[in-house]
């Protein structure tokens, strides 16, 4: 099936990540698989991972579904909150190699702000006030507790939009991400699901 993690898709697990509670520090290790759905109930998805083995994943009322879908530069409004993985340039400006648009769920969910990542990257979560597209360039306007980003975006940069939907919206053949507990061969508890639908 040859899955494989894009930019984008990678910020979401780390920011999955950053929600959950200090508290659950000492939960049980986080596992990850990937696959194509094969059939889903009211509680528990069944998919087929990259081995050809059939996963069981049991879902419940903590469980968050993830859709994400291509978006553009001019789908995103003003107060929308997203999340921009940037590169910083020689002469200290931003330009955004990918965005996650988040739906309104997410809002004080995750950490907002600025802050590097450990590929060298500048990671912005934050409340968008200006979008403008100008005749020299594309510009995204941020603000965030702390103060304001002005981030360039070019026409390559990855943008997705992330919305929550119900376990009732899965279908069989869609490509999917589970984390949570378990393991592939005795089956996981889902913590999140995403359905992937950036790519064919």
């Amino acid at each position: 099936m040859g899955f494989r993690l894009g930019r984008a898709r990678a910020i979401v697990l780390v920011l999955v990540l950053v929600a959950v509670p200090a508290a659950l520090s000492a939960a049980p290790a986080v596992a990850t698989a990937e696959g194509v759905v094969s059939g889903s109930d009211a509680s528990t998805v069944t998919m087929t991972v990259r081995s050809g083995a059939t996963v069981r994943v049991a879902v419940n009322a903590e469980t968050r579904i993830i859709r994400r879908q291509p978006s553009k530069l001019t789908d995103i409004k003003p107060r929308e909150f997203v999340g921009v993985t940037a590169r910083r340039e020689a002469d200290g400006s931003l330009t955004a190699l990918a965005i996650n648009i988040f739906p309104p769920e997410f809002k004080g969910r995750f950490r907002e702000g600025q802050f590097p990542m450990e590929t060298g990257n500048i990671m912005t979560n934050a409340t968008v006030f200006q979008n403008v597209r100008r005749i020299e360039g594309r510009t995204l306007y941020l603000q965030f507790p702390e103060g304001t980003a002005v981030i360039q975006v070019p026409q390559t940069a990855e943008i997705v939009r992330l919305t929550q939907v119900r376990i009732g919206d899965m279908r069989p053949g869609m490509k999917v991400i589970v984390r949570g507990t378990g393991t592939i061969e005795a089956g996981m508890t889902a913590t999140t699901i995403t359905i992937d639908e950036t790519t064919r």
